[in-house]
């Protein structure tokens, strides 16, 4: 019984929606996902308790997906205000992001064993080939803002979207 309420979806916080409509919200992911987990347990379905799950990200040569986390390599991170930082993402190869203008992919983090999700709109021209800008402004008291300043060139960010 502990194991499955262990695999158990955690339901997002309301202020990991972004509010702007999109598609899959946070919220769909969440409860496509409890879903899944109510029928595996159900069924009793043991791949799900040997670890069998979607993968939780990719690699970063795998293209976006508005349902899985993607690995992205911070290539440079300029501060550019005393709370703003200009980060870029290094894609594979020259691809482009191949996102049209509103679109906007959602940042996902990890900060004192809470996961925290946001949605950033990438600065960079939807010519850029291989990697893509996002400006982040930090904030003293935000969650995404620590895990942002926690970040050193090189780290992996993990993005899903659009």
């Amino acid at each position: 019984m502990r194991a499955w309420l262990r695999l158990k979806p955690v339901e997002p916080l309301p202020s990991q929606c972004c509010g702007s409509g999109c598609s899959p919200c946070v919220f769909d992911l969440y409860y496509r996902d409890l879903e899944r987990w109510e029928t595996a347990r159900a069924r009793n379905d043991r791949s799900l308790l040997s670890g069998k799950q979607p993968p939780e990200s990719q690699s970063c040569s795998a293209k976006l997906s508005p349902e899985t986390f993607l690995a992205f390599h911070i290539s440079t991170m300029e501060k550019v205000t005393k709370d703003t930082y200009l980060v870029r993402f290094t894609l594979p190869g020259n691809s482009r992001l191949g996102l049209r203008p509103g679109q906007h992919l959602i940042l996902r983090g990890v900060v004192d064993g809470l996961e925290i999700q946001r949605a950033y709109t990438p600065i960079s021209p939807v010519t850029a080939e291989g990697y893509f800008d996002v400006l982040i402004k930090c904030y003293r008291t935000g969650l995404m803002s620590q895990y942002v300043e926690s970040w050193r060139t090189g780290d992996t960010a993990f993005w899903r979207g659009p």
